[in-house]
């Protein structure tokens, strides 16, 4: 099964026809709010079995809710052509950067992910310690669901003095994710050899 990971903004995001200038499966001809649209419009196919999960929170001003019916619209407009399985589910936490908080977000997100998925995660949108939280429960899933990450992508679009968006693209930030992988294999290495390693790792 794939399962896309989306983290939902707090406030309604802008549709923009995202591009990549160092991946091409990234590229995308269409306007779309999130940049795993882009992978999803050329990666899944008919009749796969897709679950997408929306990390999404709560809060007495959050658009978080109206932005994740805007995300499952936008996902079954574009599985119109495609034809895939598609079901959906949410994570929800609440806005307080807590222990309480992230450790539910950890756990609940890891059950959600089903055994031998193949992952999916925008990190466009959502908290920097939500982020965190979700790099441990992808982990996790990949260290006892025999699950892998395939995509984490992340949407980075400019703003002129006027406020205007330019140069929207798409950035393949899968590496980030296994860089944080290997720094947790390295704790009885010593110094020198664990820069080595990460040299290695950058040479690639």
């Amino acid at each position: 099964m794939k399962v896309i990971v989306v983290s939902v903004p707090m406030k309604k995001p802008d549709k923009l026809k995202h591009t990549s200038k160092s991946n091409k499966s990234l590229e995308y001809d269409r306007e779309v709010y999130l940049p795993v649209s882009c992978i999803f419009a050329k990666k899944i196919k008919k009749d796969e079995e897709v679950k997408v999960i929306f990390v999404k929170t709560a809060g007495q001003y959050s658009k978080g809710e109206k932005n994740k019916r805007l995300f499952i619209k936008e996902f079954e407009e574009i599985n119109k052509d495609i034809k895939a399985v598609l079901s959906f589910d949410v994570v929800e936490t609440d806005f307080l950067p807590t222990n309480q908080t992230y450790n539910r977000l950890i756990t609940d997100l890891a059950d959600k992910i089903p055994l031998n998925s193949e992952i999916y995660a925008d990190i466009t949108f959502g908290s920097k310690p939500g982020l965190l939280s979700l790099f441990c429960a992808l982990r996790f899933a990949e260290e006892f669901r025999d699950a892998f990450v395939e995509f984490i992508v992340y949407g980075k679009v400019e703003f002129d003095d006027e406020g205007k968006k330019i140069n929207p693209e798409v950035f393949d930030t899968t590496s980030l994710y296994y860089l944080f992988k290997l720094m947790g294999t390295m704790g009885s290495t010593d110094a020198d050899t664990a820069s080595g390693i990460l040299k290695d790792f950058f040479a690639m």
